[in-house]
């Protein structure tokens, strides 16, 4: 009897010890489950998030003209110093030379239920500042419209939007840089687009209303309208793409006095006390084309836009606000409006070297900032004209060379043209002939 119930009593311990086990196994399961779910959803999450960006190093070489300026595209390091000014002055022609991180983009994109944010900022030896931050939702039953607010690209024409780590040349075109300074602005937009499988997917409408101040604080009340409706196809070998875009903003008048051009001279318009806190209009129009194909001799493209349109500016500037020039002389009532018709624009080629790394480019674009007056006509006594309104043309040749897909380096030399007039002719603002301006830029470009 004594050695049955001791049989039963061992039978039941190691009755217990195996359930325990299971319930051990079943229990370290669960939480390697847990576990797995939990790296599963990390995993999601980062997926969701896109880290990107590049860095331009760079240097730069351009001449010193008589007025003691460098190219309009020499944007590393400071101006011409007191003793390169003084050599420029002794031997025209002369240069300077500077080093600099042309840009060095950090880009942060999420994007989950149709929805993305986006925050993007360039740090250079300058500083850090904010180059975009918005949010973008497409909406989720047709997929047909995306809203987005914040501070992004202006939809105007092509070489605003076309990434700066993409383009064949260093800068921008000068007319792009001087109507669209930080090419982004603050504001809403949206987006209409029929879906990839749509025969429709070929058309693009952007349109939005903008802060008009580029990257700067918005300082007024009237907004900016802006508009870029799109064609592109595409097939194995080629694709092309045509666009039109307007431009309906306005300037603020901080003073009674606003001018327009008659006869080749700027003259006072309506009465001087009601221009006084108005606005004056500003209105752009822009035709871009696009072109690519490839061929045994490589990959060509060609690329150009037309603008043309009324630009408010000062007597000494055509140059659209930016963060840098915005509020306070302006809204303290020192600066007349100067109303200007302008027309300008570029076009480009770029073409690989068949099946290899190479590219060259050859580029002319041209900004006439007042196309009611020319040659000898600017700057004469009375006629309210000066340097702002003189033409340029630049002439730029390029190389490229694609390392891999991350690096890759560019040679490129802008020779820009100045109209002249003889009216023109005071120190400082002397542009009796052609300047000498031309400038060499080599970049080294790392891309992730």
């Amino acid at each position: 009897m004594k050695f049955k119930s001791l049989a039963i009593i061992a039978l039941g311990l190691v009755s217990s010890t195996i359930a325990f086990s299971q319930e051990a196994k079943v229990d370290s399961l669960n939480v390697l489950d847990q576990r797995i779910t939990s790296v599963e959803d990390g995993l999601l999450q980062l997926k969701k998030l896109k880290i990107s960006g590049y860095i331009q190093s760079e240097w730069q070489s351009s001449q010193i003209d008589v007025n003691g300026k460098a190219s309009n595209d020499m944007k590393v390091g400071a101006g011409a110093n007191a003793a390169e000014l003084a050599n420029a002055v002794a031997n025209p022609g002369g240069s300077f030379n500077r080093y600099g991180v042309r840009r060095g983009r950090l880009k942060a994109t999420y994007t989950d239920f149709g929805c993305t944010g986006v925050f993007y900022l360039d740090a250079t030896e300058k500083g850090v500042v904010l180059k975009e931050a918005y949010v973008a939702a497409l909406d989720p039953w047709a997929g047909l419209f995306t809203l987005k607010g914040g501070v992004f690209n202006r939809p105007f024409g092509y070489e605003i939007e076309y990434s700066s780590s993409s383009r064949e040349m260093p800068e921008r075109s000068r007319i792009i840089q001087t109507l669209f300074p930080s090419e982004r602005d603050l504001g809403g937009m949206f987006t209409l687009q029929a879906p990839k499988t749509s025969p429709w997917n070929v058309l693009k409408l952007d349109a939005g209303l903008l802060a008009g101040n580029a990257i700067g604080v918005d300082t007024k009340g009237k907004k900016d309208f802006i508009a870029h409706l799109t064609y592109n196809k595409a097939t194995n070998t080629f694709k092309y793409g045509i666009g039109a875009s307007m431009y309906s903003g306005s300037v603020f008048q901080p003073t009674t006095k606003v001018y327009t051009m008659s006869n080749n001279t700027f003259t006072a318009v309506g009465d001087s006390a009601s221009n006084k806190n108005q606005y004056a209009s500003r209105k752009y129009f822009g035709f871009d084309g696009q072109f690519s194909i490839a061929t045994a001799l490589g990959l060509t493209n060609i690329r150009g836009e037309y603008l043309f349109g009324k630009q408010p500016g000062t007597s000494s500037s055509t140059s659209s606000y930016n963060n840098s020039t915005i509020p306070a002389n302006d809204y303290k009532g020192t600066n007349d409006i100067y109303i200007r018709n302008f027309a300008g624009g570029y076009i480009q080629l770029s073409q690989d070297i068949a099946d290899t790394k190479h590219t060259l480019t050859v580029k002319y674009d041209w900004y006439d900032p007042n196309t009611d007056v020319a040659g000898n006509n600017i700057g004469v006594a009375g006629s309210k004209t000066s340097k702002a309104d003189i033409a340029y043309s630049t002439l730029g040749l390029g190389y490229m060379y694609r390392l891999n897909n991350n690096v890759k380096f560019m040679l490129y030399y802008d020779m820009p043209v100045n109209e002249t007039s003889s009216a023109l002719s005071a120190k400082g603002s002397d542009y009796t002939k052609k300047l000498a301006a031309n400038l060499v830029t080599v970049r080294m470009q790392f891309k992730f």
